[in-house]
Order: C-alpha cells, then sequence, then structure tokens
C-alpha cells in the first residue's frame, strides 16, 4: 500500500521559542553567558600575547602551539568523560589559573607565561567543547536558531575582547 505521498508539515520556529519554557529559558542564557565570557577569555589571551614577559616572538608561537594539545585533549575528554564535567573542569582550569597569575611576582618571568599558557589551554580547550556541549542541550526543532543565538553571544564577546586588553594598561 501506499502511504500520503504529501510532504510533511514542519514547524515552524521563532527566537522566542528559546524561551518559551522556564527550563529552555535557563539553559539559553547560561548558554549565551557561557559562549560570551568564554570567547572574551579565549580572544583576551589571544590578543594580550605581545603584553606578556619576555619575548614576544616566543609568546606568540607558544600561545598558537598550546592550542594543538587543547584540541587534542577536548576530544579525548568528550570522548571519555561526561560533557558537563570536562566542560566544567577545563573551564576551573582556565580560569583559575588565570586568577592565580595575579599572586606571581613580576620578576618570575618564566612561571607567569607558563601560567598563561596553562590558562589558554584550559580556555582553548573549553571553547572547542562549548560547540559539542551547546547543540546537545537543545531540541530538535530549536537546535540551530540556539547555535546561532550563542554563537552571536560568542561574536559579542570577542568584539568586547581587546577593550579588556587595553584596560590592563590602563592605571587610573
Amino acid at each position: 500500500q501506499m502511504e500520503d505521498s504529501k510532504p510533511q508539515q514542519q514547524q515552524k520556529a521563532i527566537l522566542l521559542d528559546l524561551f518559551r519554557t522556564r527550563n529552555i529559558a535557563t539553559i539559553t542564557i547560561m548558554s549565551l553567558l557561557l559562549w560570551f565570557f568564554t570567547s572574551v577569555g579565549y580572544f583576551g589571551l589571544s590578543l594580550s600575547t605581545p603584553n606578556w614577559h619576555g619575548n614576544a616572538y616566543i609568546n606568540c608561537f607558544l600561545s598558537a602551539v598550546i592550542e594543538v594539545p587543547a584540541y587534542v585533549i577536548a576530544w579525548l575528554l568528550l570522548r571519555s568523560f561526561p560533557r558537563r564535567y570536562s566542560l566544567s573542569g577545563t573551564l576551573f582550569l582556565g580560569g583559575g589559573v588565570i586568577l592565580f597569575i595575579q599572586l606571581v611576582p613580576a620578576d618570575l618571568n618564566v612561571l607567569s607565561v607558563g601560567l598563561v599558557m596553562l590558562g589558554k589551554f584550559g580556555i582553548t580547550a573549553a571553547f572547542s567543547m562549548l560547540y559539542v556541549y551547546n547543540v546537545e542541550l537543545y531540541p530538535t526543532l530549536v537546535r540551530n536558531m540556539a547555535v546561532g543565538a550563542t554563537s552571536t553571544a560568542s561574536r559579542l564577546g570577542s568584539i568586547i575582547a581587546p577593550y579588556f586588553v587595553y584596560l590592563g594598561e590602563t592605571s587610573f
């Protein structure tokens, strides 16, 4: 027997569907903030490379090289551990190390650059995991819209990031 050959009517989703229920609205707000602040951290660290102690060229090289193991470790973590723990662990690593740098004396150049690299490692791994984690949070109907909205929040964070770099150079 032949079934009805009419195409199924697809449901249309609008941006407000990301805030329709309390659960999806909470996920959306948290995802927007997470993408925004992770992007600020990632691009802030990347753009502040010449401001670190030591040779600016070596620091730029190290900043680029540290991304390769960060992506590999992120991939391994996503394959081995739950998404929530992998993402939160790398975010805590990156953010905690970056906060700890303020306690390092100015004359310990190697230690401060090493801690910045460890922080960049954590933020880079978290940034790469966000794509996978974000897609799995939303139902199929609003998934593309959610990824677009969070990507927009990320781009806004990357626009704001240079101002944080300049804020470190300003004395009041």
